[in-house]
């Protein structure tokens, strides 16, 4: 309930660098009021747009164009009080996501920092779930990592064992995103946060206890992820260095960034920090019909930690 009335209340405040121009009242017209009706009117229908959009699979076109920050996380707060009420029970806020956690993926959007989305319950898959090939409009998958909060101390931690200490668990997770936008759009920082940072899935494993001491980071910091497909051959790998050089980093990125906003971590939130591998595009033109992660790293006796996801393909007509 905390999320849900905070959405109800207050902007999110992403902070986003060569962001759109602010539209100014009066380029609108010369009576205070309706500009900012009629900005809210257009707010609105975007969001129920690139709502729609999600909803039904189908890419959508940019729509967040010439919009202010403020009126980009207004767009962002409409879609995800659509994605609880649409889950129903399912459509508590668990966590957040951090997207955009290397400076080449950040260039490409114009910007400098990460963004984040918030995670819904009925987003989050065991390993050996089945979806339909097509579970969204530009679907993805992606090797990512996510930790557990165990402690509200992480608010006022300050180094980095402080935060260390405040998880209580690393856990593999097997991110399935949704780019969502046509493929030939411009995709900006703007028209991410605008969904959700394209949340939409994930597997996760089971929780492995950190270790609240240098050997803790270390673990966090050498953990390698190899994406294959269900014949076994090989797509993609990548290590936890990706995420902002250390994954703590991405904690911290997050904390900072919540708390700018005036909100706190609790006990139980669980964080994905990231991409570690890269995009591994779920598309017509290939013949993935399922994904296995394995995770290097996580365990004392270096043994691997699998997840894996199958895809059911629609029959084809004869």
């Amino acid at each position: 309930m905390k999320y849900w009335r905070w959405l109800q209340g207050m902007g999110l405040g992403i902070l986003m660098a060569g962001g759109a121009t602010t539209i100014q009242a009066q380029e609108l017209g010369p009576k205070p009021l309706q500009p900012l009706r009629l900005a809210q009117s257009y707010t609105d229908l975007v969001a129920v747009s690139l709502f729609q959009h999600y909803t039904a699979g189908y890419p959508a076109p940019i729509l967040t164009e010439g919009l202010s920050s403020r009126q980009i996380d207004s767009i962002h707060i409409d879609f995800v009080r659509r994605l609880m009420s649409e889950a129903g029970d399912e459509g508590v806020i668990v966590g957040y996501k951090v997207a955009l956690t290397n400076p080449k993926s950040q260039s490409q959007l114009g910007i400098t920092h990460p963004l984040y989305g918030f995670l819904l319950e009925n987003m989050l898959l065991e390993s050996g779930a089945e979806l339909p090939f097509e579970f969204g409009s530009r679907p993805q998958a992606e090797g990512d990592l996510m930790v557990r909060v165990g402690s509200a101390d992480i608010n006022q931690a300050e180094t980095d064992l402080e935060l260390l200490a405040a998880l209580d668990a690393v856990i593999p997770f097997l991110e399935l995103p949704d780019l969502i936008y046509e493929e030939d759009a411009s995709i900006n920082a703007g028209a991410m946060v605008a969904v959700n940072a394209g949340a939409r899935y994930g597997v996760m494993g089971d929780p492995i206890d950190l270790k609240s001491e240098d050997s803790g980071l270390d673990q966090l910091a050498n953990i390698r992820v190899v994406l294959k497909n269900a014949r076994g051959q090989f797509l993609v790998e990548g290590n936890s260095t990706a995420l902002l050089g250390h994954p703590i980093n991405a904690v911290r990125w997050l904390r900072d960034t919540l708390q700018s906003q005036g909100v706190d971590l609790r006990p139980g939130d669980l964080l994905s920090l990231g991409s570690v591998t890269s995009l591994v595009p779920l598309d017509a033109d290939t013949d993935i019909t399922g994904i296995e992660a394995r995770y290097f790293g996580l365990r004392d006796d270096e043994r691997s930690i699998d997840l894996e996801v199958s895809f059911e393909r629609p029959e084809e007509d004869d």
